[in-house]
Formats: structure tokens, sequence, C-alpha cells
């Protein structure tokens, strides 16, 4: 059963992206939405995103350009909110991180 771990927190303030990572498994996704777009250059989701490359991580480009985050790693899949709601529907379960 995929899961898409919504993270919306960053790394940086919390340990949200940390205890995520400590629950995913490899055909689960990960969306980054909103100051969760902060970890997209975070060292603990290119670590776990190296070792464990099945999943598949997901960012709002919106968000991510609102706090001047650029995408460092071409694995990682810009999206748009509209792109969200089809997000959701391709998993069979959704947990939000914040």
């Amino acid at each position: 059963m995929a899961m898409l771990h919504i993270i919306r927190t960053s790394a940086f303030t919390s340990k949200v992206l940390e205890q995520c990572l400590s629950m995913c498994l490899s055909d689960d996704s990960i969306l980054l939405m909103d100051d969760g777009c902060y970890n997209l250059n975070h060292a603990l989701l290119l670590e776990a995103h190296a070792k464990q490359s099945t999943i598949t991580v997901y960012f709002i480009s919106l968000h991510a350009s609102a706090r001047a985050k650029k995408n460092t790693n071409d694995a990682f899949n810009a999206i748009t909110l509209t792109e969200v709601l089809a997000l959701v529907f391709q998993h069979d379960n959704s947990i939000t991180w914040s």
C-alpha cells in the first residue's frame, strides 16, 4: 500500500522530516509543501533518497519559489497545486506531517 507523506514543516525547526523518513517504505512518496519546501536541499532528505531511491519526492513549485528554494536534485518532481489532488488519489493513504 503506497503512502503519500505530506511534509509542511521545515526540518530546520522541527523533527518532522526525520520522523517521516523513519516511517517511509520503498513504494511511498513524499510531497513537500508550504515550509516543507525548505527541505528540498536538506541533508536528511538527500541522504535518505540516495539510500532508498524508490521513494518519489514531489514539491509544489509555487511554494518553493515563494521561499526562494531551488531544486538541486533532478530526481525530485515539481508539481502544481492542481496536481496535488491527483497525487493524493494515486496513493492508498496519506499522512500530513506538520
